[in-house]
């Protein structure tokens, strides 16, 4: 049986499951914030692919808000 999930959609998803298992601890910083920003990528990515209006929103406002918890995480941090 044929995938109904569009390719570019899967690759996406499979993207957000690969990057979304790097989490590194919350402890080292740098590599968190680092973390968030790949998160951002992704869920932008993903964001470009999904079908509905509403789950795009989404994405993109999740991807916003690892953006800014980047951030918030260099500025308590800064080197």
């Amino acid at each position: 049986m044929a995938s109904l999930i569009p390719p570019a959609l899967k690759a996406a998803l499979n993207e957000l499951r690969r990057v979304r298992s790097l989490k590194p601890t919350e402890g080292d910083w740098a590599t968190y914030a680092d973390w968030r920003d790949q998160m951002a990528v992704v869920l932008d990515s993903l964001a470009a692919n999904l079908l509905h209006e509403t789950d795009q929103q989404q994405a993109r406002a999740e991807a916003e808000a690892a953006r800014e918890q980047a951030r918030a995480i260099r500025a308590r941090h800064p080197t």
